[in-house]
């Protein structure tokens, strides 16, 4: 999808679903963030 596509298309989320995230989905976003570039490795 192209990416002046992908932002056109954008929606806004008021209302989230009660279920919780399971903890695989949540433990690789912490792992993603953990992982993420910072200003001058700082990683704060």
């Amino acid at each position: 999808m192209d990416i002046h596509q992908t932002i056109k298309e954008r929606k806004s989320v008021r209302r989230y679903r009660p279920d919780p995230v399971p903890a695989e989905k949540l433990d690789a976003v912490l792992d993603a963030i953990r992982l993420a570039p910072s200003g001058r490795n700082a990683q704060p």
